[in-house]
């Protein structure tokens, strides 16, 4: 029996050699390895580092992904795959060395038709900044309770770096390929509408490397909440009322703030205006507390950081799904 890895890449010089390694060390029970990095065509060190890989180990393999986008890169791989299962797997990530055997054991063994592991956000350098972005990616505040970074064991709506039956996705089509993000969510919600069902077990773990700059991680923060708002127009079924939060935040100061400048030069009053400050301070205070229930850091230096990350994080997040609403453009 065959379990093919489908890994897209794009400019992962960084992290594309330990991923292969972690993959490369997966301790399988009568099961053959095949991997396959789907690359769109890196301009960085990303091919050299995979081709010098392949020359000496037959299991992987670099197959061309000319469209570059990620659901491009998995259709592909699906094509390509030998195998009957396949691990949709990210570059960003390190596994367990039983990662794959032990998602495939939980599939069969609560009949599901994919199964991830336990997901832990890990930076790859110690840097405050790094460390910041970690902080924000492991809080239920930052990302949400539903977010695949913090989903608790069990039956669930969606799963990441999961090991799925691969003739179910052949089934229905393959991944969207309209969709450069949320092509994950848009996939779960349609093997669910299908009737088949998720599981996510913490008998296993894979480390998820996030952004290690506050710029990207806010960069990182608008480009997900375009894509929830493009999401939204393609397949609404696919997204869930976390995923538009941080756009009713935004949203609600925006219309605060407008208010609040009318009323001002019309009336002379700041009604309006305190309601802005006051949603301000109230989500400062709610940073607060999240930073205080993280486990990991210094608390005095969360408490002094981490709010004000927030709620940049949330107002990004935020900002992109309200423009890309209003423009019906993605940038």
């Amino acid at each position: 029996m065959i379990l093919t890895i489908i890994c897209p890449t794009y400019n992962e010089e960084k992290y594309i050699e330990k991923t292969i390694n972690s993959f490369l060390q997966q301790q399988l029970n009568n099961i053959d390895l095949e991997i396959l990095i789907c690359d769109g065509m890196s301009t960085d060190k990303t091919r050299d580092i995979v081709k010098s890989i392949e020359a000496k180990n037959s299991l992987v393999r670099l197959v061309d992904n000319p469209q570059r986008r990620t659901p491009f890169a998995f259709n592909i791989g699906l094509k390509e795959a030998k195998g009957d299962y396949v691990a949709i797997l990210g570059a960003h990530c390190q596994y367990d060395n039983d990662y794959l055997q032990t998602c495939f054991d939980k599939l069969a063994e609560k009949q599901v038709v994919a199964c991830s592991g336990r997901i832990i956000t890990k930076v790859i350098n110690d840097s405050f900044q790094a460390k910041v972005c970690e902080w924000v990616s492991n809080s239920q505040f930052g990302v949400s309770g539903n977010s695949f970074r913090v989903v608790k064991e069990g039956y669930v709506h969606t799963v990441a770096y999961a090991v799925f039956k691969k003739q179910a996705l052949l089934d229905l089509g393959g991944y969207n390929e309209k969709l450069i993000r949320n092509q994950d969510n848009d996939m779960n919600q349609r093997l669910v509408d299908a009737g088949y069902k998720l599981y996510a077990t913490w008998d296993t773990k894979c480390f998820y490397h996030p952004p290690y700059s506050i710029k990207k991680l806010f960069k990182y923060a608008k480009t997900n909440g375009s894509w929830n708002a493009i999401s939204f127009f393609i397949n609404r079924k696919s997204m869930r009322l976390h995923h538009f939060i941080p756009f009713l935040f935004v949203t609600t100061l925006c219309l605060f703030f407008m208010a609040g400048v009318a009323e001002y030069f019309i009336n002379h009053t700041y009604y309006f205006l305190t309601a802005f400050v006051a949603i301000i301070v109230l989500h400062l205070s709610v940073g607060i507390i999240a930073s205080l229930i993280l486990k990991s850091g210094n608390p005095f230096v969360k408490i002094l950081v981490l709010p004000f990350v927030f709620l940049g994080f949330h107002i990004s997040y935020g900002w992109g799904t309200l423009k890309t609403f209003i423009t019906r453009t993605f940038q």
